[in-house]
């Protein structure tokens, strides 16, 4: 005959329930501290204890004084792969490295018989060869009859991990961002003023000039507004490329293109200055090379390495640009025997932060940037760029790209 519980039990039972739907809303709580307090209330006897643990987000398990699991609920076996009638009754440090062995022992008896609380956060590989990264809780209970357990949370921390360093990387961009505008407004700011406020006041010499009329006057105002202009002009020309590039609207486009061709138009269109200074601009002559790449923005990384190169040779110096070629790379090296640079200013040349800016042997203005540009685009097209130079002697600027197009 079936037994008909008592009103005294019913109501028991009814105060137990409650108290269990309260446990399933402290379970996910965030606080681990307060997940292993409830676990260990329903280790204590609840016979809802399975229900209710496998019902936790979390990975939970609880070990003997022999560091043996009891018990491990569903979330522990999804997260590490493991069927439950494997690991029970097993230590799990049979899966620990051996050299591993015994810290990992030590660490459940310092929490079974010292009753030090254990918390630990680490990188692991689970079966399926997924890595995670894990925040482990170990905590002692004792029960009425003076048995040890060692209580335990897991909790699948990667997201957040994750997050974090998304969150470190999105601020060291951020840092980069804000001195590349500062640098920016200090090249429209100062760099760009400049030379039109000499323009402006070259201009005024130039139409007091033409009133007395002084031919030659004149003549030399004109030559030093084309420069001014001239110099002007290329470097906003860097500034909206730059810019194009670093808003996503500068677009690679992939054509076979002859280098030594490139190298000649621009060699011819850098005359001018060169003679300006009575530099001698070389291209040493080599067989035609063909590649797949961009050619404005190789246009635009050696007329910036070959104007810079003119900038810092003293008067009756020279300037080379040469090429060579392997199998699956060119390289295209731009030398001066000019004044050369200090090893401190090297390392950081080519840095939008570093605000590099020096006046040419003939007392040239620049911003720093046109090097900036050029490891932008030859990053771009999947070279590499370096620079190898003796104070008072020289300098060797060489980049190289890819004989095909990447991809």
């Amino acid at each position: 005959m079936n037994h008909k519980p008592t009103r005294e039990e019913l109501e028991h039972q009814i105060t137990e329930l409650r108290h269990q739907n309260e446990l399933l809303r402290l379970l996910p709580a965030v606080n681990l501290k307060e997940q292993i307090n409830a676990i260990e209330f329903l280790v204590a006897g609840s016979a809802y204890a399975p229900t209710i643990l496998n019902n936790m987000g979390d990975s939970v398990f609880v070990k003997d004084e022999q560091s043996r699991l009891l018990f491990v609920n569903d979330a522990f076996c999804q997260m590490f792969n493991l069927p439950r009638e494997e690991i029970i009754g097993k230590t799990l440090a049979e899966d620990v490295p051996a050299n591993e062995r015994e810290s990992f022992l030590k660490i459940d008896k310092e929490v079974l018989f010292d009753g030090l609380e254990n918390i630990n956060e680490e990188t692991l590989t689970v079966r399926d060869g997924e890595t995670l990264t894990i925040s482990t809780r170990k905590s002692r209970f004792i029960d009425t009859s003076g048995k040890r357990f060692l209580v335990g949370v897991i909790r699948d921390i990667t997201k957040r991990k994750r997050a974090e360093q998304a969150l470190r990387e999105s601020e060291k961009r951020y840092r980069e961002l804000n001195a590349t505008k500062d640098k920016l407004f200090s090249i429209i700011a100062h760099d760009l003023r400049g030379p039109f406020n000499n323009i402006v006041s070259l201009a005024g010499l130039l139409l007091d000039a033409v009133k007395v009329p002084d031919v030659e006057s004149s003549q030399q105002y004109v030559g030093m507004i084309h420069s001014t202009a001239q110099h002007t002009l290329v470097l906003l020309d860097n500034l909206l490329n730059w810019a194009k590039s670093q808003t996503g609207q500068i677009e690679y486009k992939s054509e076979k293109i002859c280098v030594s061709a490139i190298i000649q138009e621009i060699v011819d269109l850098s005359q001018t200055s060169a003679q300006t200074k009575n530099i001698s601009l070389e291209h040493t002559a080599s067989a035609e090379i063909e590649i797949c790449s961009d050619e404005k923005m190789l246009k635009t990384i050696l007329r910036n390495l070959i104007s810079n190169a003119i900038k810092f040779t003293r008067k009756g110096g020279r300037v080379c640009v040469s090429v060579k070629s392997n199998q699956n790379q060119i390289e295209i090296t731009v030398s001066d025997n000019g004044i050369g640079i200090n090893e401190q200013t090297r390392k950081k040349i080519f840095g939008i932060s570093s605000n590099i800016s020096s006046p040419g042997t003939a007392n040239e203005k620049g911003s720093g940037f046109g090097l900036v540009l050029c490891k932008e685009f030859v990053d771009k097209l999947g070279g590499t760029i370096g620079v190898n130079s003796i104070e008072g002697k020289g300098s060797d600027f060489t980049f190289t790209l890819p004989v095909k197009a990447e991809g």
